[in-house]
């Protein structure tokens, strides 16, 4: 029994260092915030904080990946599970809308794309960002080429299943950071279908049964978050 509420301190702990630095990153940026005032803001001692988190790059990682993990995993499971041009539409409408309604995505994705500077103490924030990135890109680029090949997508005026993969991780991430830098700007309940589906709807085998973009393609928002993961990079 110990143990157990040992264990679960250790847990609760994390988690509350974890929202404090969201919190703090959030109000001062990453360069500007350290460690001890995370620790102050968690009502935790810097030995505490120490115990699980190596130092800034370890917690920034970690609380990053709370968020995207989950939408990770949803994105390479599809990507694996099906052949559908509009399960990925879905799920990229999905991405901007659970962003929309979901405050701590908005929160530390704000963070990762707007409020993060590279400086020495965030070392290693680079590769690992670029090494994700990578791996996204090499996805979708897998999955254009498997539709191409079997016909379920156009050549779309001749660019390849990695221009493709680019320019759909390109206009994903430029949403991404330009709803989150004007989010008064944009409906997104209203708009996420047109801002992506124009993207599909040239890929389309039969443009003539696919018009435009279609506000019913997107999937039921849960509180699993779903969508294509974007990076710093």
């Amino acid at each position: 029994m110990m143990v157990r509420r040992t264990k679960q301190e250790a847990y609760e702990t994390r988690e509350n260092l974890l929202d404090a630095a969201e919190r703090v990153f959030m109000e001062r940026g990453v360069s500007r915030t350290s460690l001890e005032q995370i620790a102050q803001a968690a009502g935790v001692t810097r030995g505490a904080l120490y115990w699980h988190f190596e130092n800034k790059s370890d917690l920034f990682n970690a609380m990053v990946d709370r968020v995207r993990m989950p939408m990770e995993r949803s994105f390479y499971q599809l990507l694996d599970s099906t052949d559908s041009l509009d399960d990925l539409q879905a799920l990229c409408i999905n991405c901007l809308i659970d962003m929309h309604h979901d405050e701590q995505m908005r929160r530390v994705y704000t963070i990762l794309l707007l409020k993060c500077e590279y400086v020495a103490d965030m070392a290693g924030l680079v590769e690992r960002e670029h090494t994700a990135r990578a791996e996204v890109v090499r996805s979708l680029t897998d999955f254009f080429t498997r539709l191409h090949g079997n016909g379920r997508i156009l050549p779309a005026a001749g660019a390849s299943p990695r221009t493709l993969a680019l320019g759909l991780y390109g206009l994903m991430r430029g949403l991404h950071t330009d709803y989150l830098r004007a989010p008064d700007e944009y409906d997104i309940e209203r708009d996420a279908a047109f801002l992506v589906g124009h993207f599909f709807s040239a890929l389309r085998t039969n443009p003539a049964l696919n018009p435009g973009p279609n506000p019913d393609a997107a999937l039921k928002s849960s509180k699993k978050p779903q969508g294509l993961p974007i990076h710093q990079i």
